[in-house]
């Protein structure tokens, strides 16, 4: 199927675009589709850009889904249920010719015998809890409220499903170097805490940045767009999200491009020609170098995200 006929078919959910209130967290949730085939990674074999694979991030707000999106956590992927989910980022956002450095960390321990159902007995995602404390490089984190968004039959809904650990601001990320994680599961007759349930290192990826060329017009379906970026192991992948921006401000994320870290990708021509010209008027290409760790603590199966994002918003010609 075309990358066109797929981007008409598909419907999009609104974004909160969490530049201005950093925050707020990304919904992390299980959703599912009935047709896979939109949302498969898709490998180009036809251009010279080989290893070159799209993704069609589809949310449909009809469908018990969600209306949290992605942002500058960088977390677009369905994270799977009853895991410990750590996510640790070092973001650039880059608009109007000025950039500005966040530094975010969060902790998000789920459980599956809290399941929150939707519309048609579906499974929208599970509830979280914590206690104790968790440290990342010393400085600890805080309890922050988990909330969803999630549509049935037409009207949004809010639920809150437990709490979570966020650091947003408050340490350094060193890139191309690590973070130190500490979790505390209680405190003793003093106050003091117990020996960590889990205390360990993770590798943060070197820095990403990027480069955004765009030329011609949508009004007359010629405008192109190229993407550049310091590359490192061209064995390794990025990932390129490319979203647009609504005349009010709220990003939706359209597609997922995956790419060989090779430093420069021609973007297809159909990606950038077929957006809505009364519905948005910005582009936001988000570059993403991720290191990802699949381990076991506690008993629990634990993901990982250590991530450079560099994020930059453009008018779109």
């Amino acid at each position: 199927m075309e990358l066109k006929m797929i981007y008409f078919n598909i419907k999009l959910v609104q974004m909160k675009r969490i530049i201005l209130l950093f925050g707020v967290i990304t919904g992390l949730l299980l959703t599912g589709c009935n047709n896979p085939a939109p949302t498969e990674l898709v490998q180009d074999n036809t251009s010279s850009q080989n290893q070159v694979q799209y993704q069609v991030i589809t949310k449909d707000p009809t469908d018990a889904s969600y209306s949290n999106g992605y942002d500058t956590t960088g977390v677009t992927s369905v994270i799977p249920p009853n895991i410990y989910f750590i996510n640790i980022s070092g973001t650039k956002i880059t608009e109007n010719n000025s950039t500005r450095r966040i530094s975010f960390a969060q902790a998000l321990f789920t459980d599956k015998s809290r399941p929150l159902m939707g519309q048609g007995g579906r499974l929208i995602g599970y509830g979280a809890a914590i206690s104790g404390m968790l440290k990342f490089n010393g400085i600890t984190a805080d309890s922050t409220p988990y909330r969803i968004r999630f549509s049935v039959k037409g009207n949004i809904l809010d639920s809150l499903l437990g709490s979570m650990f966020v650091l947003n601001n408050r340490f350094n990320f060193n890139y191309g170097s690590q973070v130190h994680i500490q979790y505390y599961s209680g405190h003793g007759m003093h106050g003091n805490p117990f020996n960590p349930a889990f205390d360990f290192y993770i590798a943060t990826p070197q820095e990403i940045n990027g480069s955004v060329k765009l030329s011609g017009r949508r009004a007359n379906n010629s405008l192109t767009g190229e993407v550049e970026w310091n590359k490192l192991n061209p064995a390794d992948s990025i990932d390129l999200i490319l979203g647009v921006v609504s005349m009010q401000g709220s990003t939706f994320p359209l597609f997922k491009i995956r790419t060989l870290d090779r430093g420069r990708l021609v973007i297809p021509t159909k990606l950038l020609n077929d957006i809505p010209a009364a519905k948005f008027n910005k582009f936001e290409f988000t570059f993403i170098r991720r290191i990802r760790i699949n381990q076991r603590e506690s008993g629990k199966d634990m993901v990982i995200l250590s991530q450079s994002i560099h994020s930059i918003i453009l008018d779109i010609p």
